[in-house]
Parts: structure tokens; sequence; C-alpha cells
């Protein structure tokens, strides 16, 4: 903000008795610019009118950021079912990854960068097949001596 000269830089102050109740009366009506009829108007209506609609607008905010997360959320899915990859296993291996994409960003993929999306989710599938080999790798050792398992004690009672 550019002040051509120091009057414009000082705050215009009006000699009135309670600066502080003019200065709240003056915010109140700034809220209230949207109101119709006396409710504009009147001090004591304003007053009433913009506390309600703060009110109201505080408590609907967690309707709607539910909405939203769960609007993500099936953007997502959708976008990993035309791929071939469950959702919760592409937000897992995207965690372990360490791939750092909230499910805001995610969804605006899925929906408007689809190849990119594509490119996610074939990540995704070669990652998942990497952890199955390894397990399956792991399992295929032999065990160290004198350790027992519950597989080997599954076996002796069978």
């Amino acid at each position: 903000m550019v002040f051509l000269t120091l009057r414009c830089l000082m705050r215009k102050k009006k000699m009135v008795p309670y600066p502080e109740r003019e200065w709240k009366r003056n915010m109140y009506r700034r809220l209230a610019w949207f109101a119709r009829s006396r409710v504009r108007n009147c001090n004591k209506l304003t007053r009433r009118f913009v506390k309600r609609h703060l009110m109201l607008t505080t408590t609907g905010n967690n309707g709607r950021r539910a909405q939203i997360n769960y609007l993500f959320s099936h953007r997502i899915a959708a976008g990993c079912a035309q791929h071939g990859v469950q959702y919760s296993s592409f937000m897992k291996s995207m965690y372990e990854s360490n791939i750092a994409l909230n499910r805001k960003m995610l969804a605006q993929l899925s929906v408007y960068e689809p190849r990119t999306f594509q490119s996610l989710c074939e990540y995704v599938k070669v990652k998942h097949t990497e952890q199955v080999q390894q397990g399956l790798a792991a399992s295929l050792t032999p065990t160290p001596s004198g350790v027992i398992t519950r597989d080997m004690i599954g076996k002796v009672y069978k």
C-alpha cells in the first residue's frame, strides 16, 4: 500500500465521545452489508443479526469439511478402480513411499490429470508386487535352529 501524503497515512479520526463504540458499530455494519431493511440500519438489530449469522456459519463448517473429504475420497477411489487398484492399498503405499500428496491434490489429479494419476497407480502396483515377493521370500527362508513357530505346531497336531 502506497501512501502519498502523511495525511493519508494517518487514521481518520472522528471526534466522538466513545471511539471504541463507534468503531464496533462500524464493524457490525461492515459484517452486515448484505442484510436487508432495518437489520442493516439499526445497531441493535444489526448486532443480533451478525452474531447469529457468525454462529450459524461456524456450526456449518464441520459438516461442509466432512462432505468435502468424502468427495475427495470417492474421486480417488473412482480413479483407483479405473486402473485396478484398491483405494486402501493405494493410500497405504503412497504413505509408505513418502509421497506427500494430500487427498485434495490426489482428487484433482484423478479428475484433471488422468495420466499422472495412472502413473501413480502403476507405481503402487509395482510397489505392491515387490512387497508380495519380499513376503514370499521371507516365508521361504528356513527358520533358525531352536525356534518353534506356530506353523510348526499346527503341522504337528494335524
